[in-house]
């Protein structure tokens, strides 16, 4: 067998159907809704949202820090899914929900000067924590390499939250005279927060026909996750952290609207990234096994993905830099056209972040989660010295070329450790 013919094996491209179907409809779902909520909050109240909703995705990672991958990429190795294995991870993550919980009641207390700021945080973070246990059941599909599955779970999230959603923001239309903004901001978010629950809990129930988890805590569970888990935990949480920590500077230094504005960009390279996470989603249990067994096949689905995220996401990037202006015309109104030039200068981050998701996903299939602990952590000092610098200056837009500075830095600090690493295993597998 050729190494060419290893690339996209049968069940690979089914997942990829799968996740595609899957994410097309629940992203279609999302931005609907994201669109029409931006347009009648309007970039003010936009930004105080989103601001709120930034720090609980943040912050919410502490009760994960690679847990989730964690199981994914060890159902994968197995081949099995083990309630026992899948409850000890879920009581790790049970015990670190208790952290995020006391932390994030000191933010919302921080923000008492701000009442509806800090409401609105209050429910953010109940958002948070309901998405991290959901996206833990997506990673007992993918590691059953099943993404039917995550494609019914998030298709039914999408829905909900949509259902919810958009009833809130039609009361809102119906009673817009006695509505303020922030009242309706609030209705909006607490929607969104009951339907996150009853997303996870219904993940969870089809989780539960594969292998229902048993929950404990486990001495050796906790030693595998300080020895394996905490450097890759500490990675992602670095990474978020250089990946959002532009939105409190900037409502700091700039504001709501500015805030409104620059989110209402982002929040289109977060619809873009559905690419990646279309492909990584599938290939990644493919990807852990191989490095093991078959290295060469690793290389070259590693290749091939490679390939497909670098034409991907130069067709996203010119697609940016061509028409901003239209995009945001279209999607947000005019009161959202100083979006603009935020959407064009993120666009070289959509090719770099493409490659990035692979790069990442593959230091954790070969077990490089140390080095890519001190990569991601130097970086949030390059990203939040550059995000001081020009953010002053250019307030989203800066923000946005600090973004793609960092991705680019990011990008030559791993692919040459996956290219060594791949090569090595090779070496060393050959007879």
């Amino acid at each position: 067998m050729s190494d060419s013919s290893w690339a996209l094996t049968g069940k690979i491209r089914r997942n990829i159907a799968w996740k595609l179907l899957g994410t097309a409809i629940e992203k279609g779902l999302r931005l609907g809704l994201v669109v029409l909520a931006a347009r009648m909050l309007g970039p003010d109240t936009w930004g105080r949202y989103t601001y709120a909703l930034t720090l609980a995705l943040m912050v919410v990672q502490l009760t994960d820090l690679g847990l989730s991958l964690f199981l994914s990429r060890e159902i994968a190795r197995t081949g099995r899914a083990d309630g026992r294995f899948i409850g000890e991870v879920l009581g790790l993550k049970a015990a670190l929900a208790l952290g995020y919980v006391a932390l994030f009641s000191g933010i919302v207390i921080a923000h008492r000067s701000e009442p509806m700021v800090a409401a609105a945080l209050a429910l953010c973070g109940v958002i948070a924590l309901a998405q991290t246990a959901l996206e833990a059941a997506l990673h007992v599909f993918r590691g059953v390499q099943d993404l039917s599955l995550e494609a019914r779970a998030t298709t039914a999230q999408a829905g909900i939250q949509v259902g919810f959603g958009g009833a809130a923001l039609g009361a809102v239309w119906l009673f817009w005279r006695a509505a303020t903004p922030d009242s309706a901001m609030l209705l909006y978010v607490a929607a969104l927060a009951v339907s996150n629950v009853i997303a996870a809990g219904f993940a969870w129930r089809m989780a539960a026909r594969i292998a229902a988890p048993r929950l404990r805590l486990s001495r050796a569970m906790a030693a595998r996750f300080r020895r394996e888990v905490l450097p890759l935990g500490i990675a992602i949480v670095a990474s978020l952290l250089y990946y959002k920590v532009d939105v409190p500077m900037i409502r700091a230094i700039h504001g709501d609207t500015e805030t409104g504005l620059y989110t209402a960009g982002y929040k289109l390279l977060e619809v873009l990234a559905i690419v990646p996470s279309i492909l990584l989603a599938a290939t990644f249990p493919a990807l852990s096994d191989a490095v093991i067994r078959q290295p060469k096949r690793a290389l070259a689905l590693h290749k091939a993905a490679l390939r497909w995220l670098l034409l991907a996401g130069g067709a996203g990037a010119m697609v940016l830099v061509i028409a901003p202006e239209l995009i945001i015309a279209l999607l947000y109104g005019d009161r959202f056209d100083n979006a603009a030039p935020v959407l064009r200068a993120l666009a070289p981050s959509v090719v770099l972040m493409f490659l990035n998701y692979l790069e990442t996903h593959m230091l954790v299939a070969l077990g490089l989660v140390r080095q890519q602990m001190w990569i991601s952590l130097s970086l949030i000092a390059v990203n939040v010295g550059l995000n001081a610098w020009w953010i002053p200056r250019w307030g989203g837009a800066g923000a946005a070329i600090a973004t793609a500075v960092t991705e680019l830095c990011l990008f030559v600090a791993i692919a040459p450790l996956v290219q060594r690493d791949l090569a090595r295993r090779i070496r060393e597998h050959q007879p």
